[in-house]
C-alpha cells in the first residue's frame, strides 16, 4: 500500500545517526558491529549483518550515505509504502554483506581481506537507488563521477552501479567494499522488478 509519509527513512537515517554517535563515544563498536567475511561465510554472529548497516567510520562517511538515502528514499517509500520499503532496504544490505562475504572468499582469498571488517549502509542504499532507476528511470538527476553529470535518473544509476562493478575487480584492497555495492545494486533491481507489476498505477508520474 502506498504511502504518505517517508516516516521510516527519516527513522532509518537518524538510527543511523545515533549509532554513528555511540561508536565515537565508543570506537571498539565498529570491530564488534561490522561484518567479517570469514564470519558471515561460516555464519558466526549473523547479528552483524544488521549492525553493519548503521556503522559508519567517519563523518563524511556517515554524510554522504545519509545524503543519498535522503535524495533517493522517500520517493520509493511513498510509492511502495512502508513493509515494501523495509524488506527492500534490509534485503539489499544483508545480501550485500553476504555478496561482499563470499566475493572475497572466491576471488581474494586471502586472510586479510577474509578478516577485514565491513561496515556502513552503502549496500542498502544501492538497493534503494536500483529501485529509483525503475520506478522513476526518466527523471533528471545529478551525480559527480569525477565530473558534474545531468541525466535521467536510469543513466546515472547505471553508470554507477558499472563503475562499482569495474572498481570491485580492480581495486579488491580498497577500503571501500565495491563488491557489496553492486550486491545491494542487483538485489534491490530485482527486488523492484517484482514489485513494478502491482505498482503500476502508483508511477503514473514518473517521467516528470
Amino acid at each position: 500500500m502506498r504511502s504518505e509519509n517517508a516516516y521510516l527513512t527519516w527513522t532509518i537515517m537518524l538510527f543511523n545517526i545515533a549509532v554513528f554517535l555511540l561508536v565515537r563515544m565508543d570506537p571498539r563498536l565498529i570491530l564488534e558491529f561490522a561484518t567479517i567475511p570469514l564470519l558471515t561465510i561460516r555464519f558466526t554472529e549473523p547479528y552483524r549483518l544488521l549492525t553493519s548497516m548503521f556503522t559508519h567510520y567517519d563523518i563524511l562517511h556517515l554524510f554522504f550515505n545519509m545524503f543519498a538515502l535522503f535524495i533517493f528514499g522517500p520517493d520509493i517509500e511513498k510509492v511502495i509504502g512502508k513493509l515494501r520499503y523495509l524488506a527492500l532496504y534490509f534485503l539489499s544490505g544483508v545480501t550485500a554483506a553476504i555478496i561482499h562475504a563470499y566475493y572475497i572468499f572466491i576471488f581474494f582469498p586471502i586472510m586479510t581481506l577474509l578478516t577485514s571488517p565491513a561496515i556502513g549502509a552503502s549496500g542498502a542504499i544501492y538497493g534503494v537507488m536500483a529501485a529509483y532507476g525503475v520506478l522513476f528511470p526518466m527523471r533528471r538527476i545529478i551525480a559527480f563521477i569525477g565530473f558534474p553529470i545531468v541525466a535521467p535518473a536510469i543513466v546515472v544509476i547505471a553508470i554507477l552501479a558499472l563503475i562499482q562493478t569495474l572498481y570491485a575487480f580492480v581495486a579488491p584492497y580498497s577500503q571501500v567494499a565495491y563488491a557489496a555495492h553492486v550486491g545491494g545494486f542487483i538485489t534491490g533491481l530485482i527486488i523492484t522488478l517484482a514489485y513494478k507489476p502491482g505498482l503500476r498505477r502508483l508511477i503514473s508520474y514518473q517521467y516528470f
